[in-house]
């Protein structure tokens, strides 16, 4: 094995535990260096990195690796307009690791199987996640009032990581074979147990929008794989209704209420901030993570918008949410190019990620990175010559 292959081999299995890692990352953290994910993605950076510089060539970008770094760019500019700077330069840094990490996977995950890989690492790393609330909800470990997620997470945030995970075990349930797909099948059922355990109505909304894989999956699997699916999507609706905990039923029920007649848990207040915000600075935005700290003579608290759209509109202006959209509209196409299998997965996982955003700012956070790279580099594939494994 020559230096660059040992150098690639080591950039790709720490590239491998950073994606492992991300469902879990918030209950394994380091004082004063982080969390397990970002330690291992600067390492995975580093090594990559030095790797591609003695491969001595770069991997030719598609359109979506321009536009995200122009989007990353163009908030780092607000920083000479923001009304919050400091909050500005921390922003920018964490979007340009996120950058730094879909630049990696580009270069590194290029055949069919890496790519298999990486989607198998995210979900047992969020099977682990799973494992581990359910086991806090035995123990009657509550994050909030009858609400259970792995310890440091947001219920919120952990249930829509599934929610996504969820789409990656679908996939993985008709994609593998022999124990692989078991496990990927037993994966999807902890995965469905945690998510209702969070509690987070937001998460099973998203969650639920998986019910699209099956019929776009419908005509390229057995009847076997069409079977499992469509029990594994029966269990979450039964478990919503009939499973979960009472507490838990109770309050995903008043769901309806909430988004006909009431506040969604004050979001509504907090969009409103957000819009009179954006009318004072439409084109341009208020800059890069600055929404907190702006809307606090209204709110009187720092929220986050509770909306990755609106967060990007009002941050980013006008101008960084036609990059942002077309970003998201590259995606979206590249998604429609694919083989069915591959095509029913990332318009699965998208639409369930857009339905979670609206009510969580994620337009910073690593798995609405990671679906994005997975599925830059799986339109590669399509149009590009298979390579070989280093």
């Amino acid at each position: 094995m020559n230096p660059k292959s040992r150098l690639e081999r080591a950039a790709w299995a720490l590239l491998c535990l950073m994606v492992f890692s991300l469902p879990v990352e918030k209950a394994i953290q380091f004082p004063h260096l982080g969390t397990v994910s970002r330690l291992l993605g600067q390492a995975a950076f580093l090594v990559g990195a030095a790797a591609v510089v003695r491969r001595g060539r770069l991997r030719t970008p598609n359109a979506v690796l321009p536009l995200a770094t122009v989007f990353v760019l163009w908030g780092g500019l607000s920083w000479v307009w923001s009304m919050a700077r400091p909050d500005t330069v921390a922003r920018f840094l964490t979007m340009a690791q996120l950058l730094g990490m879909v630049w990696l996977i580009w270069e590194l995950c290029r055949t069919a199987a890496q790519q298999v890989r990486l989607i198998q690492a995210f979900t047992a790393g969020a099977a682990v996640s799973s494992v581990w609330t359910v086991a806090r909800a035995v123990l009657n470990r509550q994050t909030n009032y009858r609400r259970y997620a792995t310890a440091g997470f947001d219920p919120n945030d952990l249930g829509i990581t599934l929610a996504i995970a969820l789409s990656f075990a679908l996939y993985l349930s008709v994609r593998t074979r022999g124990l692989a797909v078991w496990l990927a099948r037993l994966a999807a059922v902890a995965l469905i147990a945690a998510i209702l355990l969070t509690g987070s109505r937001a998460a099973l909304v998203a969650a639920l929008v998986n019910a699209l894989f099956v019929p776009l999956a419908w005509r390229n699997t057995n009847w076997v794989q069409r079977a499992s699916s469509t029990a594994l999507v029966l269990l979450l609706i039964v478990g919503t209704v009939r499973l979960a905990p009472a507490a838990t039923r109770r309050r995903l029920a008043t769901l309806p209420e909430e988004a006909t007649e009431g506040t969604l848990h004050d979001r509504t207040r907090i969009w409103k901030a957000g819009l009179h915000l954006f009318e004072k600075r439409p084109l341009l935005g208020i800059g890069l993570g600055a929404y907190p700290k702006a809307a606090y003579p209204e709110l009187r608290i720092h929220y986050n918008a509770h909306n990755t759209f609106l967060s990007v509109l009002v941050e980013t202006g006008v101008v960084g949410f036609a990059i942002w959209g077309l970003l998201l509209a590259a995606l979206v196409w590249f998604a429609a190019l694919l083989a069915a299998r591959e095509r029913a997965l990332w318009f699965t996982a998208l639409a369930v990620w857009g339905v979670a955003v609206l009510t969580v700012t994620w337009e910073h956070r690593k798995p609405t990175w990671l679906i994005f790279a997975l599925i830059l580099t799986a339109w590669a594939r399509a149009f590009q010559p298979e390579e070989r494994e280093p």
